[in-house]
Formats: C-alpha cells, sequence, structure tokens
C-alpha cells in the first residue's frame, strides 16, 4: 500500500496542505514548524484509535477555533481502498473510506481499517507504549498477524492443540484434583434446590493468544534484563528494531512513520539506518520520516524532501505550508537552462549524487542558502558577515562550496525547485579558457546577456566577482588600507607554513580573521553580505 496523496485542512498549525508524497517521504523544517501535525493527521486516520469528534480537542482545531472544518484525507494505493476520509463538516462526523470501484464503502469497521497497515513511532520513543498489547500498538499488530497466521496453518495449530492437551493432563496434580472436587461439590451444593445439574470444568488458555506471553528480555553479559531496567538510548533502538521486524516480516505494503529517528543514534548508525529504510521502501513499504539531520536526506532524490515552514499566507493567517518539487519539474528546468544536453531523471539524479556534499544537505535546512564558488568564500565570507553584525548560523544562512561553476546552476536550480532562497556568488575569471561556457551559462541561468567575462557587480540575487576572490578581496582592501591584504597573506603563509598559490582557503580565513578584527571588511562583501540579510523572512 502507499499514500499518493495527502490533503489537510484546519488540522492543528495546519491550514490547508496538499502534496503528493514519495516512497520513502522526508519532511524537514525548523521546530515547531508543523512536520509532526502532518504525521498526527495521517496518525489520527490510521492509528491506534478511531478517529472521532469525540477525540478531538480545542487544540486539534487551526487556531483552536471548533468553527472552523477539520478534513484529513488520503489517497491510497491500495487494492481495495481509494481513499480514506475524515471530515467535522458532514452530518454525522464518519470517518469514510471509497473503494477502487469509485463508490463509499459501506459499513467501514476496524476489521477494514486493518487491511491498511500503518505503524508510527512518536519522538517520545515511548517504549511501554510501542510494546503494549492493545490491538493497534505495534506490538500489538505483530501480536494479531502472529495469531492470525497460526489460525490458517491447521496442521500447526492442531499440534499446538495436542501438545496442551498434555500438558493440562501434567497439570492434573493431586492437589489440584482435591482442589477441583471440593470448588464444584461447593458450587452444586449451593444450586441444588434450583434444580440445577452443574459441571464445572477447568479450561486452557485459548491457543492462539499464547503470543500475549511473549515479552522482550536483554541479555547483559549473560544476564537477562527487562528493558526498563536499561537507558533511554537502548529501548529506542529495540522500539526501532520493532518498527523494522514489523515491516520487513508481516507487511511488505505498509505505511511507517517515524519522528526524528536520528535520536539516539550517532552518525553511521544513521546513515545504517537510512540504508535500511531503503531497503524497506524498496521491499514495498512507504516511509514517513520527520527529522534534521542530513543523513536521511539525499540531495540527488529531492523529490522525497517536503519543506514544512510556518509562515504567513494569502490571508496573512500564520500556518504550516510545505513545498515540494517532483524530479520531472526539476529535470524541465535543467532541460530549458541546457537544451542541446540529453537529459532524463536518472542522469540528473546521478550527475547531483556525483557532487553532492553534507554541506549541500544542509542547505534544506536553511532560512537562505548562499552558493558560492569555492571554499575561500565559503571560509571568508560568514567571518566578516559576524563582524558586520549578521550571524549565519544564528539567522539559519546556509553557505555552500559548489566545489567550482559547473556545479553552480544545479544547486541553484535544485534549491529554487523547492522555494528555499537562493544567493549565487561566482568569479569572472576566464584565465584557465574553461571559465567561459559556466559562465555564460550563468548569465543565462540569471537572465543576463551570455559572456564570457560577465561584469563584476553585487546585485539582490546574485554577485559577481572581479577576477577571482582573492583579486576582488585585495583590490578592494586596497581602498581602505594599501598593502594590508598583501601583508596578511604573507603573515598567513608564514605563520601556517603554507606553500604559495597552495591552501588558498585556509589563507582566506586568516586574512578574513584579521581584517575583520581590524574593522575592515571590503567593500564587495559588505554589499553581499548587505543582500543576504535582506534574504532573511521577516
Amino acid at each position: 500500500m502507499r499514500i499518493t496523496r495527502i490533503e489537510i485542512e484546519n488540522w492543528r498549525s495546519i491550514k490547508e496542505v496538499d502534496f503528493r508524497p514519495e516512497q520513502i517521504c522526508v519532511l524537514v523544517g525548523a521546530n515547531n514548524a508543523g512536520k509532526t501535525n502532518i504525521l498526527s493527521a495521517i496518525n489520527f486516520l490510521l492509528g491506534d484509535r478511531w478517529p472521532m469528534p469525540a477525540n478531538l480537542e480545542d487544540g486539534d482545531y487551526f487556531q483552536r477555533d471548533r468553527a472552523r472544518r477539520i478534513r484529513i484525507k488520503l489517497s491510497l494505493d491500495h487494492p481495495i481502498y481509494s481513499s480514506v476520509e475524515f471530515d467535522t463538516s458532514k452530518a454525522t462526523y464518519v470517518f469514510n473510506a471509497n473503494g477502487r470501484d469509485g463508490y463509499a464503502v459501506r459499513g467501514f469497521n476496524n476489521a477494514m481499517r486493518e487491511e491498511i497497515a500503518f505503524a508510527y513511532v512518536d519522538a517520545g520513543r515511548s517504549y511501554e507504549r510501542q510494546f503494549g498489547q492493545s490491538r493497534w500498538t505495534l506490538f500489538g499488530q505483530v501480536l494479531r498477524h502472529l495469531h492470525q497466521r497460526l489460525r490458517e496453518n491447521r496442521d500447526q495449530l492442531q499440534q499446538l492443540r495436542d501438545a496442551l492437551a498434555v500438558a493440562h493432563q501434567m497439570l492434573q496434580t493431586d492437589i489440584y484434583r482435591t482442589f477441583e472436587t471440593a470448588l464444584k461439590d461447593a458450587f452444586a451444593a449451593q444450586l441444588r434446590t434450583a434444580r440445577y445439574d452443574v459441571s464445572f470444568e477447568f479450561k486452557t488458555i485459548e491457543e492462539t493468544n499464547l503470543y500475549r506471553g511473549l515479552f522482550p528480555t536483554l541479555i547483559e553479559r549473560g544476564t537477562a534484563r527487562n528493558p526498563l531496567e536499561v537507558g533511554s538510548g537502548v529501548r529506542n533502538v529495540l522500539v526501532l528494531a520493532l518498527f523494522q521486524a514489523f515491516a520487513k516480516t508481516f507487511r511488505g505494503d505498509a505505511v511507517l512513520g517515524i519522528e526524528e529517528p536520528e535520536l539516539y543514534l550517532h552518525p553511521h548508525a544513521q546513515r545504517s539506518l537510512m540504508r535500511q529504510f531503503e531497503q524497506m521502501a524498496v521491499e514495498g513499504n512507504q516511509i514517513f520520516i520527520s527529522s534534521h539531520s542530513g543523513h536521511f536526506l539525499d540531495v540527488s532524490r529531492s523529490d522525497r524532501i517536503v519543506l514544512v515552514e510556518q509562515c504567513e499566507d494569502d490571508e496573512e493567517e500564520i500556518c504550516t505550508q510545505v513545498r515540494t518539487a517532483s524530479a520531472n519539474q526539476l529535470v524541465a528546468k535543467r532541460q530549458a537552462l541546457h537544451p542541446a544536453r540529453q537529459m532524463s531523471v536518472t542522469s540528473m539524479q546521478e550527475f547531483i549524487r556525483n557532487i553532492r556534499t553534507a554541506e549541500m544537505t544542509e542547505a534544506f535546512f536553511g532560512r537562505v542558502v548562499v552558493i558560492v564558488e569555492g571554499a575561500s568564500e565559503r571560509e571568508a565570507i560568514p567571518i566578516y558577515a559576524r563582524s558586520l553584525g549578521l550571524d549565519f548560523d544564528e539567522h539559519g544562512i546556509s553557505i555552500v562550496a559548489a566545489g567550482g561553476k559547473t556545479a553552480i546552476d544545479t544547486l541553484a536550480q535544485l534549491y529554487q525547485a523547492h522555494e528555499i532562497r537562493t544567493y549565487v556568488v561566482f568569479d569572472n575569471d576566464t584565465d584557465n579558457g574553461r571559465e567561459a561556457v559556466p559562465n555564460r551559462t550563468l548569465c543565462r541561468m540569471l537572465g543576463l546577456p551570455e559572456e564570457d567575462t560577465p561584469t563584476a557587480r553585487v546585485t539582490d540575487n546574485f554577485a559577481i566577482l572581479g577576477g577571482n576572490w582573492e583579486k576582488q578581496s585585495e583590490q578592494d582592501l586596497e581602498l581602505i588600507s594599501p598593502g594590508a591584504y598583501r601583508a596578511a597573506e604573507r603573515e598567513a603563509r608564514a605563520a601556517l607554513g603554507l606553500a604559495a598559490d597552495r591552501n588558498k582557503p585556509i589563507v582566506a580565513r586568516y586574512v578574513a580573521n584579521k581584517m575583520a578584527r581590524a574593522a575592515m571588511v571590503p567593500q564587495s562583501v559588505s554589499e553581499i553580505v548587505g543582500r543576504i540579510k535582506a534574504k532573511l523572512p521577516a
């Protein structure tokens, strides 16, 4: 099963969202943006409680306004049901399901709801709740499937019944028989005057319920321990293991939701877990993840990323909004910029996968992303910005080094497809003879006349440096203090033992720190920082 479309209205911080999730859907956004509210809406329909108005609280309504209509609809790729929907504007407040034939399913009940497999692990990671035995907890669903499989295997079920009969005979000890006879006699004596003929029998437990005796036990150096006796990190791993085992063993067509899978996990374990999620998706499950970790984002699969933000809508109401970009939309933008190049979704994704770095992923968590050509700009600009009162980290500004001009347009279109506020910085240098083509491409992307050496300038959305970072910096600093840049560069190489024309990013960082302490900021950098600051949302 797969959810193909999510429509939510007036649920908690959500006024209206409508998007189409992929097989893996990663919800990304700041704290309190509304990621959990999207997952909670899915859980309200498919989770451990039947969705009823009686279960709604004031806080479940957008702006706590019960006059608003809550509507949650999930379109499904399912062999029986095409959608499920909850709508408080309906007279009977019913939870509806529509069949594949397009007609409403009558008498939709819990037994039918179980056909729509869903498991959810929230950020609380409650071990007690997830391993509880009610029918809708993760462990409870496991037990139901175990019971059902046993009932379907008649030969195995009969063997179990025969074994239980033997066990029951073994329980018939002398003291048991004495007690049983005494209880029957006493019971019959009390009812004799009422002319009752009483036979009293003890029955063994119903065989398929024996699975309710299952209980996870941790073994530490040969000693069995209750999971409640160990740290929360170990219990978190146990809940994640249950989550994965459920998907792998019983469903293969489940929808699985998990908040902050990175909790308690070091980076290697996060990457390993994401690979396991990938495999679960290959096996037919759909995974919804809300995360603040870049290890769960793949920039080459940006179609999986749903950016969640709380901001003003057209009616000036603060609400949760989402931004998505399909792979086909991004390919269309790339093809329009490079009309002579053959492109497909696969080729585009492979190219992005080839150039991706961890800092490229970080941009999806930021409010503004600054794309620069190389590491020198990446190291120096935030230092100068901080001296001008703009701390990039405090304001959620990511700076990404493209590693050369040929990747700048790809990154810019990638981020802009998700409506991330983007600022581009590159130089007009053509000294090596290979820069002319990417310069023309970037001019075309920015709506400028295509030139081999575009004019240096600083604008609202981009900056073109004269020559390169070092030349532009030296030129600007000469106007403030002649010789200051060259002196700082020589000092850097002498102090750090660096060879001439090598390790430029290290030198750029050293020079920027020295200049910033002396309150000397290159004019072009000052202008760039001002334009970046203006891009921050109010």
